[in-house]
């Protein structure tokens, strides 16, 4: 009974146990023999079954060792999935299926109490389980490659169904964008809020289908097979072309019509076109196939807003490992809010400034009270939500999370490395429920904050976000208010950008309403208001030792 199991120790970096295919049988990692984990490892499967998971009709053919129930699915048996298991290559595999306790939910029965701390011990070390396997496949269940498909036409970079091929860079557009819509309708491991996670982790693995083949093709990566980077290549390449037209157009530079950015900084210029294509941009990076790697937290957050969860605690906790978040302690029993805290006081930690790497927020955020939905203003934990935008689509920047800790890399020189010297020379960033910024240590213990009179600006580039998505704000595109609001910031220096008419550049916080001497000898305060590269942010400045930054508007 699952009362009454012997639970192996805790081992924070291993799974307590691991599937052994030919007997069939769930074994403790403790019990299977060292040689054949040193010499082929054990394999993992990136799968989705949460959709089709059937809690009453429990299997009976389980493998033996299990204590808990296990649910069936109304589409394959357990033989076929062991089958399409042993496409892996290796004897052990962990597939959390069986390896994870599951309980309390249709006809199965609960978990104990200890069973429980075991089950979010389990998910919380995900990220390691995954990084030591040496074998793994991603099994799509809607796809046949050997029929047309939206995934596969993606995946070879052609049209579907004999439509022409396209001649410019928003028919090229438009034909990606609509089959990735497609290909995310048609099959759920590219919807699945765990698997953006296991993609993550999962990069050079290669996509098998229902039967368990792989795609062939010379153009892919990774032994000439279709793996899940060949998903994300076409489409980062296609977000970073069109994030930079946009760049383009907003300088009122001259576009070179024989590149893809270049026509598509023409197709700006129209403002019947230039809707269309912020709502391109922000589908793309909502997909969450944009810069679909380890360590991008704000592109990885983005692509919350295309997944579907389970519960809406696994919004957090199926994001750990992508994060790299090692530590974060699995609870689902508090309030989802708390959790949101918890993610976004740890996303901090571990990314400083790459977490604020956003635009000023132009619109109000959807809110559920209950069943009744209703529109609030901007809130810090709507980052680990995803409804911000990255800016890094559209700009290099050194600002760049450390190296993963679990990865070490030698010290880097500061003074040979402008990245680490920007690293080291930073503010120091902070959350609990209010986000402060603190001077880095070795740097005066103050922060200097600027402002200026409009004749003091040569140029500036705000990024800001409508309903529709990234818009870029410059003198050459701009509104009055638009202009009234960045004479009227402050600004927080973060990075030197190029010189522009002998004024170097710096990117800032955008601070809005900013006070500098609050009563009461509380820290200074402004409002939050987005990234903003200027030239020429004036020379009225204030020294503080601690700011207190509102989420926005």
């Amino acid at each position: 009974m699952a009362n009454t199991i012997q639970v192996p120790p805790n081992d924070p970096e291993n799974p307590r146990w691991l599937l052994d295919l030919e007997e069939w049988k769930v074994k403790p990692f403790t019990e299977v023999p060292r040689g054949i984990l040193e010499s082929e490892g054990y394999g993992i499967v990136s799968y989705t079954w949460g959709y089709i998971a059937d809690y009453e009709n429990l299997p009976t053919d389980i493998p033996d060792g299990i204590s808990w129930d296990v649910p069936g699915t109304r589409r394959w048996p357990l033989s076929e999935a062991r089958r399409i298991m042993g496409r892996i290559g290796a004897r052990y595999v962990w597939w959390d299926w069986m390896c994870v306790p599951q309980g309390n939910r249709g006809r199965m029965r609960p978990l104990s109490l200890q069973l429980q701390a075991v089950q979010g011990e389990e998910i919380g070390k995900q990220m390691h389980i995954y990084r030591k396997a040496k074998k793994s496949i991603v099994w799509l269940h809607s796809t046949f490659w050997q029929d047309e498909s939206a995934l596969k036409a993606l995946l070879l970079s052609r049209p579907r169904d004999g439509n022409p091929p396209p001649t410019t860079a928003v028919e090229y557009l438009d034909q990606v964008r609509r089959q990735l819509v497609a290909a995310q309708d048609g099959e759920w491991w590219l919807r699945s809020g765990w698997t953006l996670q296991e993609g993550v982790l999962l990069g050079p693995t290669h996509l098998v289908d229902v039967n368990g083949e792989k795609l062939e093709g010379d153009q892919f990566f990774h032994g000439g097979c279709a793996s899940v980077l060949d998903i994300t290549a076409r489409i980062t390449r296609l977000a970073v072309e069109l994030a930079q037209a946009f760049v383009i157009q907003a300088e009122g530079q001259e576009a070179d019509g024989g590149t893809p950015r270049g026509q598509l900084a023409e197709a700006l210029a129209n403002p019947n076109s230039a809707r269309a294509l912020r709502q391109s941009l922000k589908s793309l990076i909502n997909s969450g196939l944009v810069g679909y790697t380890e360590y991008s937290p704000l592109y990885i957050l983005a692509g919350k807003q295309s997944r579907t969860f389970g519960v809406p605690q696994d919004a957090c906790w199926a994001l750990l490992g992508a994060m790299g978040l090692d530590g974060v302690k699995v609870d689902y029993n508090v309030p989802m809010e708390e959790i949101k805290r918890v993610f976004l006081t740890a996303l901090i930690k571990r990314y400083q400034w790459t977490m604020l790497l956003l635009p000023l927020p132009e619109f109000q955020v959807k809110g559920l009270r209950g069943q009744e939905v209703y529109m609030r203003d901007f809130a810090w934990t709507d980052i680990v939500d995803g409804v911000l935008l990255p800016i890094g689509v559209c700009v290099d920047t050194l600002i760049r999370p450390k190296s993963p800790p679990t990865n070490p890399t030698p010290p880097r020189d500061p003074e040979k490395d402008p990245e680490e010297k920007l690293r080291q020379s930073l503010p120091t960033l902070t959350y609990t429920d209010t986000l402060r910024i603190k001077p880095c240590e070795d740097r005066g213990g103050t922060l200097v904050v600027y402002s200026g009179a409009k004749q003091d600006v040569v140029w500036f580039r705000h990024y800001c976000q409508n309903s529709d998505g990234l818009r870029i704000v410059t003198p050459q595109v701009t509104r009055p208010e638009d202009e009234d609001r960045i004479h009227g910031a402050w600004f927080l220096p973060l990075e030197d950008l190029d010189v522009r008419n002998n004024v170097r550049g710096k990117r800032c916080l955008v601070l809005f309403r900013f006070n500098s001497k609050p009563p009461d000898a509380q820290p200074a305060y402004g409002d939050f208001g987005g990234i903003c590269d200027i030239w020429g942010i004036g020379s009225n400045k204030a020294d503080v030792h601690e700011i207190m930054v509102n989420p926005g508007l």
